[in-house]
């Protein structure tokens, strides 16, 4: 588990009640944007379906909260800046441990220099680093969470997406999720069931409106097949990665493996950016392939309500450990 210094503590919880604060403080009423005419027609008309996707959220089982109720704008198409690191010749990742909220595999920073500035520690000390920008984050409902324009995809031009509404159903499930279940100290089972769930729910929520066939849900589908695609190349590599550190090789050798398969995965996956064990622990966090959340949802005749009830009764010291990455034998456990 890494422990932070009292002045990097500080410092992070510093910027964190600083960002928190600013966009507290930012936020305007979605009613009322939404009644403006002033505001470009596109954000209001994407603005206008947020009640009927909370109706159908809570519906659905997800927690009625006070969240989602005002909107951000936010420069740029990150809110936070978000830090894996991870042993480079094992998916050993360091750990961050907080008051209140418990220990993280990752750790999130509002300005993107202070994130930089961060890591560079661990990089100087040989370990694997990543950074990337993410577009929410959820305050598990400590605060009011707003809606923010980085929850909001734009075309290069900086016009709001043609298909900004069903990723913005999924990003706002996502985060509604955490809200609804959230265990200490383990952020696989955390990010994962959020992901599956925001999945499942997303399909359903444009089946309830008939758009099944519409053009927009259509093209959705067809990218999450690609990312369907991809998240199999990183669960590959992962799984062939894991067993080279396991094994009795030398360094050398380990090393010049994780350089072959890293570069086959970006090659495979058409991945610019470079990656590394930080960057594969930051997708197997959020992975729902493996993890036996279908199976259960299943069992429950897909009944998501029903599904969230009994994983909401899990106990904390049924997960046996601190940031348990084979979830599927915890699930696999349940038989009511």
């Amino acid at each position: 588990m890494a422990i932070l210094t009292g002045c990097s503590t500080a410092k992070f919880l510093y910027q964190a009640g600083k960002g928190q604060l600013t966009l507290l403080n930012r936020g305007k009423p979605i009613d009322d944007l939404i009644a403006d005419e002033r505001v470009d027609g596109a954000l209001r008309d994407l603005l206008a379906k947020v009640p009927e996707i909370r109706a159908f959220g809570e519906r659905e089982g997800l927690k009625p909260t006070a969240s989602y109720r005002e909107f951000v704008q936010w420069p740029g198409d990150s809110v936070v800046h978000v830090v894996t690191v991870s042993d480079s010749l094992s998916f050993k990742p360091e750990v961050f441990s907080f008051p209140l909220v418990g220990s993280f595999t990752y750790i999130g920073w509002f300005d993107r220099n202070d994130a930089e500035s961060f890591a560079s520690g661990y990089r100087e000390k040989g370990l694997d680093v990543d950074i990337r920008g993410a577009a929410a984050f959820s305050t598990l409902g400590w605060f009011p969470d707003p809606l923010l324009s980085t929850m909001i995809p734009r075309t290069e031009e900086g016009k709001i997406h043609p298909d900004a509404l069903a990723d913005l159903v999924h990003v706002y499930l996502h985060e509604s999720v955490h809200a609804t279940i959230y265990f200490k100290d383990q952020s696989y089972f955390n990010e994962s069931l959020a992901d599956f769930v925001a999945d499942v729910l997303t399909e359903r929520f444009f089946k309830s409106r008939g758009e099944e066939a519409q053009a927009l849900w259509v093209r959705y589908q067809e990218r999450q097949r690609r990312m369907d695609k991809i998240r199999g190349l990183f669960s590959s590599a992962y799984r062939e990665l894991d067993h080279l550190y396991r094994s009795n090789a030398d360094v050398e050798a380990k090393r010049a493996g994780k350089s072959r398969i890293i570069s086959s995965l970006r090659s495979a996956a058409g991945i610019r950016r470079e990656l590394n064990n930080a960057s594969l622990i930051q997708f197997k966090t959020y992975d729902p392939g493996e993890r036996g959340f279908r199976e259960l949802l299943e069992r429950y005749q897909g009944n998501v309500p029903a599904f969230l009830s009994r994983l909401s009764r899990l106990k904390d010291s049924d997960f046996g450990i601190s940031q348990k990455e084979n979830v599927k034998d915890l699930i696999d456990l349940i038989r009511d």
